[in-house]
């Protein structure tokens, strides 16, 4: 096995414990209750934004940085429509601030996919959703209800990349 996947692994058994006596019943966000979430939940640091999905969190506890793909939503990509937007919001909403993560899986990539808690705003995926600038990604999300009537409240309302008369899912731009 990888040494930063073991750091990461032993990292997660440590941190777990000192999340949830830190942070007792704080549920700020809307639609997601990070406890019943399940898999892993730790504290970080965001010290970068890749896209309006991708993040690099540095664990508050110690260990090696780790690059977080939001869970349950696609933001469009950097040279779509709004790509740059997304990306923006996700850095003026999370870059250089503690985190709080809950984390199921890795992806393909090796990257953690995870819930991200913006303490005192909510849920990093809502508020994208809520900004019109991200979809609800049907293949990867789960129980999804809630966020979906987040995305099609900004869909009625224009906001974001809904202000487009027919905004491409970066899945669809991904494939051209």
């Amino acid at each position: 096995m990888p040494r930063p996947l073991i750091s990461l692994l032993i990292f997660l058994l440590l941190a777990t414990p000192a999340y949830a006596a830190s942070h007792p019943g704080a549920t700020p966000h809307a639609c997601i209750d990070l406890d019943s979430f399940g898999g892993s939940h730790f504290p970080a640091r965001v010290v970068a934004v890749a896209d309006g999905d991708t993040i690099t969190v540095e664990p508050i506890q110690g260990g090696d940085r780790v690059r977080v793909r939001l869970q349950g939503i696609d933001a469009p990509e950097i040279n779509q429509p709004y790509g740059q937007a997304a990306r923006a919001f996700v850095s003026e909403a999370v870059l250089y601030k503690e985190v709080h993560l809950a984390s199921e899986r890795n992806d393909r990539y090796g990257r953690i996919v995870a819930v991200v808690e913006v303490p005192g705003a909510g849920v990093l995926q809502e508020l994208l959703l809520e900004a019109g600038l991200a979809w609800v990604w049907p293949q990867f999300c789960r129980d999804c209800g809630e966020w979906k009537a987040l995305e099609e409240a900004a869909r009625g309302q224009g906001l974001g990349l809904w202000a487009d008369e027919s905004p491409v899912p970066p899945w669809e731009w991904r494939r051209k």
